[in-house]
């Protein structure tokens, strides 16, 4: 019996990483392909009478300061940067209300339903783009399809519903979920990087069209897959469905206004602290993710769809087995807190070197120094996970998933804003700004670690709940 629950138990996980892994390759290669496209769709401005032909093995960037084509390269960096700061509120107003919503209502309907909105969500973004693109459509069209995405939860509820789903397999005793939670967050990134691989030979092969085209249809891998897993939320740990939106809210900020009666570990400061944190890391790197792909375009890297796939998968994969690996040796020694401090203390540093980058040299030893960057995100989400009952993660990951949006809106709106006021007096200013916020977050995490209490949380596990050995 103990061998066959366990075997099922494996299956699940099996599922969630196969799931995460084709979604999070479907939708690299997506964004990497619309990104790269408005790029050029914009330099057509300055070469109408040779346009684009939907794809391109050029970099559309000009190292000599004193050209006209230097300083046309610069009104276009400007250009992209504003469309990719409509491009992000469109998609992230309506987010902030269907992530939290969704995440919430999972605690009462479980995580598929929700998990094949944003997919279909996805499927639609990536069908119109690739209708647009072989239509020529206007390039401003695609914010009503990143709307759609939005309005359906897109990677934010992804990405909320795989951590609920391994929290509720889980037990907060020990240190399995915070390593779980960590490897489907390789497999994700693993995708991710092997998509922008990808998305630099498809495009260079294919063109625009056929890379957005394979993205819409690799999507419904994840589809496919979720129709044979199992519910990961046990009927015992559902709640009654609450259509009341001020219930819902008031459960969404519970954790950050009250302290927990039955649990003294579980108290409302430490959520404030560590949400906190999450927030002063999650902001520069999404707000960093926004302008990266146009800062190695524009000189002196002058970096093309390929040489941008390559280094974006080099980055991914050496930063992830790194993470995955180092988090396992590191838990025998540090808790979750002082691995998140590593990791986000070294990130602060890799933006300073980056933003001062003046060599592709430069570039990639400031990107070998933030290899363990990442992996305070899981971190700070299993001490969350840790300190919330079992009946409430879905509730807890909907806060999270908010969370996310709204710094991935302010991130991708500040990022993209500084970076078009700056770009032609200091193009890696932005990353100075946002080094600051690491900073600010590995102060908080030594805060953190001063004061956390070295003992288990105080929730048994609920009938149902797999338990794993560490």
């Amino acid at each position: 019996m103990e061998s066959e629950s366990m075997l099922r138990y494996r299956l699940k996980i099996g599922h969630i990483c196969g799931m995460m892994f084709t979604f999070s390759f479907a939708y690299s290669v997506g964004s990497y392909s619309y990104g790269e496209y408005g790029h050029e769709a914009f330099w057509s401005i300055f070469r109408p009478k040779n346009h684009f032909k939907n794809h391109t093995l050029k970099s559309l960037c000009d190292t000599n300061t004193s050209s006209e084509e230097y300083r046309n390269e610069q009104i276009v960096q400007s250009m992209v940067s504003r469309w990719s700061t409509y491009m992000s509120l469109a998609q992230g107003l309506p987010l902030i209300i269907s992530s939290g919503l969704f995440c919430s209502l999972s605690d009462s309907m479980g995580r598929k339903p929700f998990v094949l909105v944003s997919l279909i969500g996805i499927f639609l973004k990536t069908f119109f783009m690739t209708v647009a693109v072989n239509l020529n459509w206007n390039i401003y069209s695609f914010l009503a399809f990143v709307f759609i995405d939005g309005c359906c939860g897109t990677w934010v509820i992804q990405l909320a519903m795989s951590m609920a789903m391994v929290s509720d397999l889980t037990t907060a005793e020990g240190k399995s979920r915070s390593f779980l939670i960590t490897v489907v967050g390789f497999f994700i990134s693993l995708g991710y990087a092997s998509g922008s691989f990808a998305s630099g030979f498809i495009v260079e092969r294919l063109g625009y069209g056929w890379s957005l085209g394979i993205s819409s249809i690799v999507i419904m891998v994840p589809m496919f897959l979720l129709c044979f897993m199992e519910e990961t939320l046990s009927e015992n740990k559902k709640v009654n469905l609450n259509c009341d939106l001020k219930s819902h809210f008031k459960n969404l900020v519970q954790f950050y206004v009250e302290d927990d009666p039955i649990n003294p570990e579980s108290s409302k400061w430490k959520y404030i602290l560590c949400l906190s944190v999450f927030v002063c890391i999650l902001l520069p790197r999404l707000g960093a993710f926004s302008v990266e792909l146009y800062y190695v375009m524009d000189s002196p890297f002058c970096f093309n769809p390929l040489k941008i796939g390559i280094f974006q998968t080099i980055n991914r994969l050496v930063s992830e087995f790194l993470i995955l690996f180092g988090i396992k040796i590191m838990q025998y020694k540090l808790d979750d807190a002082a691995i998140a401090f590593v990791g986000t203390f070294t990130s602060a540093i890799s933006f300073v070197v980056i933003g001062s980058a003046s060599s592709i040299g430069i570039l990639f030893a400031g990107t070998a120094v933030g290899v363990l960057g990442m992996c305070a995100i899981p971190m700070i989400r299993a001490i969350l996970s840790k300190m919330t009952p079992a009946h409430k993660q879905g509730t807890m990951y909907a806060g999270i998933a908010i969370v996310e949006t709204i710094c991935g809106c302010v991130g991708s709106v500040t990022g993209s804003s500084i970076y078009a006021a700056t770009v032609d007096v200091y193009r890696g200013m932005v990353f100075y700004v946002f080094s600051v916020f690491l900073l600010l977050a590995s102060g908080l995490l030594i805060l953190l670690m001063v004061n956390r209490r070295r003992q288990r949380t105080g929730y048994q596990q609920l009938q149902g709940t797999c338990s794993v050995v560490t």
